[in-house]
């Protein structure tokens, strides 16, 4: 029988009696929310079930009275559970967006999502809105600032513009999460009268006026703009500090490489740049005393339509800094650029004390076509550089370029590609062209060997004609050091 009249028991028996009432209190804390909960999904599954036809139909393009009315008599928290997958999922597209932008301005949910970014308020509840039959809880902190996220990330989803001040704004939120998805959303919609205003939080935060946004995080937003914008960014790229300098070369950098990606024959044009950013690149930009912001100056200058931004391409070829010359000598990598005078200047890069330049410069040559390729190969057969030569052909190796280097050959191909074949086979990358007649078409194989045998041969008695210590037996692959694969 229990001793209750000892303490020790005593207090056990306290601790057993809390800890049944707190496991049965955890209990049936558990089955309230697991009931919230399942009423909740209910509510939704009857909101959707009821409404989204409706609402489908509306999207699609087929304006009715009576779906707009049916929509309207629905509280704005129902509306927002309605319309919230179709911002959460990604799914709207560009087709649609207008409709959507027109339909959610009619329901007045803009106008809700407004009102939490000016007051930081939620709305009253509408009149003649149904009460009871909504099913969002008392606004919390943490809700409050979802909501918040999400009505910012609403206007951006939808382009909507007249709301980019109220973006801008929210960059002044506390919270990261807000200014990130206020940065993001500001980045979507590209409304011109944003642009200086995120310039001008670029400088704030440099100079330590503004903790936040970061300045890549800035960056990447002010990159998303059209290249009309770009007027702005002049103060930037006179600015005394180095670093607002660079981020400003860096971002018209972005946006101009971006709108060359998409048109094979882009230009900066006064139209779509304006004449005072041609000048500060071609007078100011290509001397500033950062190497950081000479190297990202000389790709965007390999755009310009101007004709004085040739010499300055090639004077750059030739600056101080490695890193300026490889920026400017991967910026000639277009055929627009394949003029005598750039030519030679990239030829003598493969003479450059840094290697990746002189990679860079190969691959720049090559990509510049047959006057390109015709001052590798020459420069390859005349050069003394043992280490450059070894560059030469591993470039080419990764480029594809030996196989049509090949192929040309067995078909008669001449001068100094049959030139570059022979030295491969011979001492150069006997084993890299090894692989490649044997990945290629068997007649291809058939085509070199036939024109390359008789050269082998020649090459052979010549050699026993002038080396009077050769010996009799030295056999083909011996005297030209041509690996037996090749013969195979």
């Amino acid at each position: 029988m229990v001793n209750q009249t000892d303490p020790v028991t005593h207090w056990a028996l306290m601790m057993l009696v809390c800890v049944l009432i707190g496991t049965c209190l955890l209990v049936a804390v558990a089955i309230f929310r697991r009931r919230q909960q399942i009423r909740y999904s209910g509510y939704l599954r009857s909101l959707e079930s009821n409404y989204r036809p409706i609402l489908a139909t509306l999207l699609s393009g087929r304006y009715t009275a009576h779906g707009i009315n049916t929509l309207r008599e629905l509280p704005l928290a129902d509306l927002e559970l309605l319309f919230d997958p179709l911002f959460s999922a990604g799914g709207v597209g560009q087709k649609p967006v207008a409709v959507l932008q027109a339909l959610c301005a009619e329901l007045g949910l803009i106008r809700l999502w407004q009102h939490r970014l000016t007051t930081g308020e939620e709305p009253k509840t509408r009149r003649g809105s149904p009460r009871g039959t909504s099913l969002h809880p008392p606004a919390s902190s943490l809700l409050h600032l979802l909501l918040r996220a999400k009505s910012i990330r609403n206007l951006g989803i939808l382009r909507h513009q007249p709301s980019w001040p109220l973006l801008v704004r929210a960059l002044d939120d506390p919270h990261p999460d807000i200014q990130s998805v206020a940065l993001r959303s500001l980045a979507t919609i590209r409304a011109p009268g944003s642009f200086p205003a995120l310039v001008g939080r670029v400088h704030a935060v440099v100079l330590g006026k503004s903790a936040s946004p970061s300045p890549r995080a800035l960056k990447a937003a002010l990159a998303c703009f059209d290249l009309t914008c770009s007027a702005a960014l002049l103060s930037s790229l006179r600015h005394p500090h180095r670093r607002i300098r660079i981020l400003a070369t860096d971002i018209l950098r972005v946006m101009v490489c971006r709108d060359a990606a998409l048109e094979s024959d882009f230009l900066l044009r006064p139209e779509v740049c304006s004449p005072g950013i041609a000048e500060i690149l071609l007078t100011n930009l290509c001397r500033d005393p950062s190497a950081e912001v000479r190297g990202r100056a000389a790709e965007i200058i390999a755009f310009l339509a101007d004709p004085r931004a040739t010499s300055v391409l090639y004077k750059l070829l030739f600056d101080p800094q490695w890193y300026v010359r490889l920026r400017a000598v991967r910026a000639l990598a277009n055929l627009r650029h394949s003029t005598p005078y750039l030519l030679l200047g990239i030829r003598d890069c493969l003479r450059d004390s840094h290697w990746r330049v002189r990679e860079a410069a190969m691959q720049t040559l090559i990509a510049l076509g047959r006057r390109g390729r015709q001052q590798l190969y020459e420069y390859f057969l005349t050069s003394q550089d043992q280490a450059t030569r070894e560059q030469i052909v591993e470039v080419i190796e990764r480029s594809g370029l030996m196989a049509s280097l090949v192929e040309g050959y067995g078909e008669g191909a001449g001068g100094v590609e049959a030139l570059m074949v022979e030295q491969f086979a011979s001492e150069a990358a006997p084993l890299g062209l090894s692989g490649v007649l044997r990945m290629s078409n068997p007649h291809v194989r058939q085509q070199f060997l036939e024109r390359f045998l008789p050269v082998a041969h020649f090459k052979m008695q010549l050699q026993e004609e002038t080396s009077l210590e050769a010996s009799a037996g030295t056999g083909l692959q011996q005297v030209l050091e041509f690996p037996s694969v090749l013969a195979a």
